[in-house]
Order: structure tokens, then sequence, then C-alpha cells
């Protein structure tokens, strides 16, 4: 196999990988959505009379949506840095192969792995006020 082969094959094999993160990237996202969505429907039910019990129930799923967003954010980091390194490798060996850039960077635009930080990053702010809210709403009680 001659090396220009070899690297035919490794880039090849760099723009399926980060096919593959990409499509991952985006899967984990829905999941991370569908979870949040069902536990602001968690906080929004009054599953309890007692204005306290209730309070401590949303502070609850208030805190297991932090940890989630939280969890979600450094998945989204390291998916990221797979595919700016999936990208980055891709690039180098279009040019050794001479072969067009399926990455270029002069495309212009924020990329989308970029953008997706947005999300988890929204959901943070999100739990964290619904935190505070209850809090306040708590020693209102008290």
């Amino acid at each position: 196999m001659s090396e220009k082969s070899e690297d035919l094959s490794r880039l090849k094999l760099f723009t399926d990988r980060q096919d593959a993160e990409a499509k991952l990237h985006w899967s984990r996202n829905s999941y991370f959505l569908v979870v949040m969505s069902i536990l602001i429907l968690a906080f929004g039910q009054k599953p309890v009379e007692d204005p306290f019990q209730l309070a401590i129930f949303r502070i609850l799923v208030a805190v297991l949506g932090v940890i989630l967003s939280f969890t979600w954010l450094l998945i989204q980091h390291r998916s990221s840095n797979y595919i700016l390194y999936y990208k980055g490798e891709a690039r180098k060996l279009a040019k050794i192969t001479n072969t067009p850039d399926v990455y270029p960077e002069t495309l212009g635009g924020i990329e989308i792995r970029k953008l997706a930080y947005v999300l988890p990053i929204a959901f943070l702010f999100l739990w964290s006020a619904f935190i505070i809210l209850v809090l306040i709403n708590l020693i209102k009680l008290i």
C-alpha cells in the first residue's frame, strides 16, 4: 500500500469519526432535552398540599436539574474537543493528500459545536433561577 493510499485511508477514518461524534453529540442533546422537559414537568407538579414539602420537592428537582445540566455541559465540552481534534487531523491529511478540505476554516459563521453550549448553560441558569425563587418563597413561609 502506498503512503498516499494510507493517508487517504486515515483521512477517511478521521472524517468518519468526526461524523459519528457529531451524530452522537446531537443524539445526546436530544436525550438531555427530553430529561430536562420531564424535570420541568415534575417541577410544575403539585404532589403535596403542604407548601413546605412542595418547596423541598421543587428544590430537589431543581438541584437534580442543575447537576444534569452541568453534566451535560461537561459532555458537550468533551464532544466538542473530539470534533475539533478529528477536524484538525482531517485538515492536515487533506493537505498531505492534496484533496479538498471537507472542513474549510474559511466558511465563516459560528461552528454548531460551539452554539450547542447554549443549551446546557441556559438550563443551568433556569434551574438556578428556580432554586432561588423556591428559596425566596420558602423564606416567606417561615
